[in-house]
């Protein structure tokens, strides 16, 4: 595959129509190539039998269909699915199907590598290598779905799935590419999906909080604190720590009236580091009658660290503290422990199996 080439499902539907019209042809013509691109598995050209050979063959010297290859695909016990991708210039990426109750989440990449640096993430080991384009944001989610039908979780059924911007990269940092992914998500003609199963979980930098409140549509928000005070949020989240917790929650305060939905505050449970009740206390203090709710997260643990997630007493005396400050306060499970659950540690190593020199 030539990396020059477009990818053609970063193309809203209303893009493709206009693309046919450039093309010489009736905009329906468009509507049509959207049914094959968001509503069918095709993987050549050929596959669009409905469409005019003369555009086909258009398309195909200026625009590639796929922009992903599988590389390595893991079940875990619980049923979580996790998969590395390789992207056409030899770069990979990750992206998770988690069983939920009802339905399944599909955890999705925004970045190869993260410019964060957040103590406790595998993805930040390695940096920020490059933005994803929207056809590869796009067919990651594209790729999951495939490998639902062909796999169904028991229990689901038909259940439209769940989006979470939480795999590699910071969302709000590529926010172009981003939004012009979730343009194509909810589109009627593209996989016409309600706003409110799309969640883009950010770390907050500020430039980025500004930029997600002029968002065309009503998304989830997720805020990952890194800590109840600046000190400790500067500690474990080095870039996004640049920007001070009365700044974030009123950026995520605003944008909750915004959108009439509460925002997340997720806050990672370590040992030692994160779990202490004056802790709880400082966080209940910030989240106190705010339409905020909070998910506590065990520290998903990585091979090369000696961190480690809080016990389960430890948690529960966490949630506690926040329980009776009037706080929504859950405990999210991790899922897919035994197949390097961490955000970014599968292709953390699988780089370190093919060189070993890397670490």
């Amino acid at each position: 595959m030539s990396t020059s080439k477009v990818l053609i499902r970063g193309l809203a539907p209303e893009q493709l129509r206009n693309l046919a019209r450039e093309l010489g042809h009736q905009s329906f013509r468009g509507q049509q190539l959207a049914q094959w691109l968001y509503s069918h598995e095709v993987d050549t050209w050929d596959d669009l039998h409905n469409l005019p050979g003369s555009l086909r063959q258009r398309l195909a010297t200026d625009y590639d269909l796929s922009g992903l290859r599988l590389q390595e695909r893991q079940v875990a016990g619980d049923g979580t699915r996790k998969f590395l991708f390789a992207l056409r210039d030899g770069e990979t990426v990750e992206s998770v199907i988690i069983p939920m109750d009802r339905h399944a989440t599909f955890c999705l990449s925004s970045q190869v590598g993260c410019a964060m640096a957040c103590s406790f993430c595998a993805t930040a080991r390695g940096g920020r290598v490059r933005d994803l384009n929207s056809g590869e944001i796009v067919e990651q989610v594209l790729r999951l779905r495939d490998d639902l039908k062909r796999e169904p979780m028991p229990g689901h059924g038909g259940r439209q799935f769940n989006l979470v911007f939480m795999g590699m990269g910071e969302p709000l940092d590529n926010w172009d590419e981003v939004q012009a992914a979730i343009d194509i998500f909810v589109a009627s003609d593209g996989l016409a999906m309600s706003p409110r199963r799309i969640q883009i979980s950010t770390s907050g930098p500020a430039h980025g909080l500004a930029r997600l409140a002029e968002c065309r549509h009503p998304v989830g928000l997720t805020v990952s604190l890194g800590g109840s005070d600046d000190a400790e949020r500067k500690r474990s989240m080095p870039v996004p720590g640049r920007t001070g917790l009365a700044e974030v929650l009123a950026a995520a305060e605003q944008y909750a009236r915004q959108t009439g939905r509460k925002v997340t505050l997720a806050y990672v449970l370590i040992a030692g580091v994160s779990d202490k009740l004056e802790q709880a206390q400082r966080l209940a203090a910030l989240a106190r009658g705010r339409n905020f709710k909070i998910n506590l997260i065990p520290l998903n643990r990585l091979d090369d660290d000696p961190l480690r997630p809080a016990d389960a007493a430890s948690t529960l005396s966490f949630q506690k503290v926040l329980g009776e400050a009037g706080i929504d306060t859950f405990i999210r499970a991790s899922g897919g422990q035994d197949i390097a659950a961490a955000c970014g540690q599968l292709r953390r190593r699988r780089q370190r199996r093919n060189d070993p020199a890397s670490s």
